[in-house]
């Protein structure tokens, strides 16, 4: 009798559509995102990056509106937020006015001046603009260091998402702190703190203030989630011009392209098959659409560093630089 009464599993359609209405219920969405500084940084150490973590939970709780993701890069900040814009808006005020005032007292009075988010910031229009958006946001870091595991940056919300661990890490809820703890998290002397917030080693976790499940809600699976992050390469492209960022991708990445461009245009199923002067093509593609650095081009293209320098001299001066 009981295999009539259980219900059949549900189609990936049938989970798209209610991701699309969970979406659509859930909003406004807005990414919020501000320009990489050319000649200075923000950060300087672990100690400012601790600070700006707290601020911005401290801020977020105080204006009610829900981070969805986050990334804090040396020279710039990206953060997916839940809210109307107004709010949003208000909780970079407080987060840049805070910020500046310690960084003031580190001897950093002007470094924050240039730092802005657009006011005109457009809601994001569809669920796969959101997917796009905060896979972008936790991909950053990696994009910038090849080194790094977007999933366990510690100054982004990367490591949250689809975390069987998450629970196990230790924190302490905040009524269990000191008032000289309290006070060194806020770095005023009221010392208040939301009691929803939990600490470790001097800050603020992200799954205090990170609305991760609804994150996890909006993503098919972890396999799925994973894939938009590391391999959606021509998403994270788009959204890069989009906000007028440099698109940085790196040798995996392109490869992954150069594979592909062979296959769609010179009919190769590698790079290795394509003749000489077909090689040269894919560099000039590499360069001109995907942002390629000259020695990427080298290692990717199988091309003499001489050559590809020859192609494009202004990048092969910049370099030297």
């Amino acid at each position: 009798m009981e295999q009539y009464c259980r219900q059949p599993p549900m189609t990936e359609r049938q989970i798209e559509w209610m991701q699309e209405h969970l979406f659509r219920e859930s909003g406004p969405f807005y990414h919020l995102h501000t320009k990489p500084l050319e000649d200075d940084i923000i950060f300087q150490d672990v100690e400012e990056l601790k600070t700006a973590m707290n601020f911005i939970a401290i801020a977020a709780k105080e204006v009610h509106i829900e981070l969805l993701a986050f990334a804090l890069m040396s020279n710039h900040f990206h953060f997916i937020i839940r809210g109307e814009l107004v709010d949003g808006l208000e909780f970079f005020r407080r987060v840049r006015k805070r910020l500046s005032n310690y960084l003031s007292r580190r001897g950093r009075p002007a470094v924050l001046e240039k730092v802005t988010v657009d006011k005109d910031t457009q809601p994001i229009a569809s669920l796969t603009q959101l997917r796009n958006e905060i896979a972008y946001v936790i991909r950053n870091p990696y994009v910038v260091r090849a080194d790094v595991n977007p999933f366990a940056w510690p100054w982004c919300s990367g490591y949250l998402y689809y975390n069987p661990f998450l629970s196990e890490m230790v924190s302490k809820p905040v009524h269990e702190l000191s008032y000289r703890e309290r006070r060194h998290i806020t770095r005023t002397v009221e010392a208040e703190l939301d009691p929803s917030f939990r600490v470790r080693n001097g800050m603020i976790v992200p799954e205090s203030f990170v609305n991760y499940r609804l994150v996890e809600s909006l993503f098919p699976n972890a396999r799925k989630f994973a894939w938009w992050v590391l391999k959606n390469v021509e998403a994270q492209f788009k959204v890069s011009n989009e906000l007028g960022e440099r698109p940085d991708l790196n040798d995996d990445e392109l490869f992954l392209m150069a594979q592909k461009i062979c296959r769609t245009q010179f009919g190769q199923d590698s790079v290795g098959e394509l003749p000489y002067q077909k090689r040269k093509e894919l560099a000039v593609i590499l360069k001109n659409k995907w942002g390629a650095s000259n020695g990427q081009i080298a290692r990717i293209g199988r091309l003499d560093q001489r050559t590809v320098n020859e192609m494009f001299p202004l990048s092969a001066k910049r370099t030297k630089e």
